[in-house]
């Protein structure tokens, strides 16, 4: 049977066998008057929303935490993705001033001239427009690796592009006298007029052959590419069977093949 009161219903003919705040089994069940109150005035309802209510929030958090690290992870990707893309670009510039044989950018011509009578004159010579846009590439390579290095967060590619620019800064003198100087932020420019103007032997020296500088500096862009490469497996989990990286990690062979 059932008792309204104040237009509400009253349930307590159910509980009819409690007496006294004792608990009482109720088909298998135990309840004591103070469930029953509970239950009466809503503080009942009101704890189960509460916990409900913290469980979709601590679900929520969850999920922004997995979308937050995959954003970051997806955000270093790119980032490596770039370094990447910049340090084999300055690899292969510096591959171009680093040729030798008929296919070097430094191998003398036939230069013709024509005096003021038009009197034409041919002599061996550095084609000085070929040899200024090989440098000028190489240059802006230079500057791309060091901004992307700039980014990254991993220890070995700070390190690297530090040691990068230090042996810039040691061939400071000699750089300036082929019209390459060093800005305040470290970055290469490199002035047409006088490196067409500079004694060539002396470009050739600083940017041909093993130990010139072009070649140190294409050697530490190719560990940087390698970094940034070993980034980009631990990213997308390209790992082998015992826990080593499989061997599309030097699937860029052409860095390699140089000093291999």
């Amino acid at each position: 049977m059932s008792i309204r009161i104040t237009g509400r219903t009253d349930y307590s003919a159910l509980f009819s066998s409690l007496n006294g705040g004792k608990s009482t089994g109720i088909g298998g069940g135990s309840y004591s008057l103070a469930d029953y109150a509970s239950i009466k005035n809503g503080s009942y309802g009101k704890l189960m929303k509460a916990y409900y209510t913290k469980a979709a929030s601590s679900d929520t958090a969850t999920a922004a935490k997995k979308t937050n690290s995959k954003t970051a992870t997806a955000d270093t990707t790119s980032e490596n993705a770039s370094l990447q893309k910049s340090a084999n670009a300055l690899v292969k510039s510096a591959e171009s001033l680093l040729k030798t044989g008929k296919d070097s950018v430094f191998k003398e011509k036939d230069i013709t001239t024509k005096d003021e009578n038009g009197v034409e004159k041919t002599t061996k010579g550095y084609d000085t427009d070929a040899i200024y846009k090989a440098v000028s590439a190489f240059a802006n390579d230079y500057n791309s690796v060091l901004s992307a290095a700039a980014k990254s967060k991993n220890s070995s590619v700070v390190s690297t592009a530090s040691n990068m620019v230090q042996q810039t800064v040691a061939n400071e003198k000699m750089l300036s006298k082929i019209g390459i100087t060093i800005g305040e932020d470290n970055k290469l420019s490199v002035d047409e007029k006088k490196l067409k103007a500079a004694d060539m032997t002396t470009v050739k020296s600083m940017m041909n052959g093993n130990g010139s500088f072009a070649y140190g500096v294409q050697t530490k862009a190719s560990f940087i590419s390698m970094y940034a490469k070993n980034d980009q497996n631990k990213a997308s989990g390209v790992y082998g069977s015992s826990a080593t990286y499989t061997a599309s990690l030097f699937s860029n062979g052409d860095i390699w093949n140089s000093f291999i």
